[in-house]
């Protein structure tokens, strides 16, 4: 079975999540609540791009 490459925005997507997830581990001191304001920021960048 081939794997179908992902879009552009869906790979920026899975490096956002796993970039959180590296920092959330090593870090005590980040709460939820910041980590969602970096994503959100992170996504909406992305978002932003494809819309031009």
């Amino acid at each position: 079975m081939e794997k179908k490459p992902l879009q552009p925005e869906t790979e920026r997507f899975k490096h956002i999540l796993i970039e959180a997830y590296q920092r959330e581990e090593l870090s005590a001191n980040i709460t939820a609540k910041d980590m969602i304001r970096e994503l959100a920021y992170q996504l909406k960048q992305v978002l932003k791009g494809n819309s031009k």
